[in-house]
């Protein structure tokens, strides 16, 4: 890590990027938003058309659900910082190609590496096969990874969930999706332990 290196800095690069085929269909790159001290960093996997947009992470429907569910939490996306596998939108939202995983996998590494969170909660396939610290079992599906804690470094951790998109469409993600996200927060230290109950 280069000593100029910064989250400014990575953003910049991030949107004047020309690494992959993305970098000609895009709007705006989206760097990724929140607090640079976050302990919990949040993962999606690419922006959409509102973040294309805008050149901010999670504004959509989406972005709206995963407020919500932050807020009742009493958090807001401020105390955490949201960024994604990919930085452009692929075209029509489709999913991001191996190839362009990996034009864009340093910026989203240099990202973790500056503000060292306590927890990374991977929000989707894509978030969790990229992050997951053994990348075969990570193609497993979500739902066979989520309810799990997995050691990411020295006092870091990786919680895997659903993408907010899919929790919003499919109702029975959404409880699934509102306990993971708990889970992260409370290990990350921004929420107490739960009461279990018991003398």
């Amino acid at each position: 890590m280069s000593t100029d290196d910064s989250l400014g800095r990575v953003a910049e690069q991030v949107r004047g990027c020309t690494r992959c085929r993305l970098a000609a269909t895009r709007t705006n790159a989206v760097p990724g938003q929140g607090d640079p001290r976050a302990p919990l960093v949040l993962v999606g996997e690419a922006p959409g058309r509102a973040e294309d947009q805008t050149g901010q992470p999670f504004q959509g429907m989406a972005g709206r659900f995963l407020d919500t569910q932050l807020a009742l939490l009493d958090l807001t996306r401020e105390q955490v910082f949201i960024s994604s596998v990919n930085k452009c939108r692929p075209p029509r939202n489709r999913t991001p190609r191996p190839d362009e995983v990996a034009a864009c996998a340093s910026y989203l590494d240099r990202q973790l590496a500056l503000i060292r969170p306590r927890v990374v909660l991977a929000m989707g396939g894509t978030a969790a096969a990229r992050l997951h610290p053994e990348r075969t079992t990570a193609m497993a599906k979500v739902g066979e990874l989520r309810g799990q804690v997995y050691p990411l470094g020295p006092e870091q951790a990786l919680v895997v969930t659903y993408h907010p998109a899919a929790a919003m469409r499919f109702p029975s993600q959404r409880d699934p999706f509102a306990a993971d996200l708990q889970r992260a927060a409370v290990l990350a230290g921004l929420l107490p332990q739960p009461f279990s109950g018991g003398r």
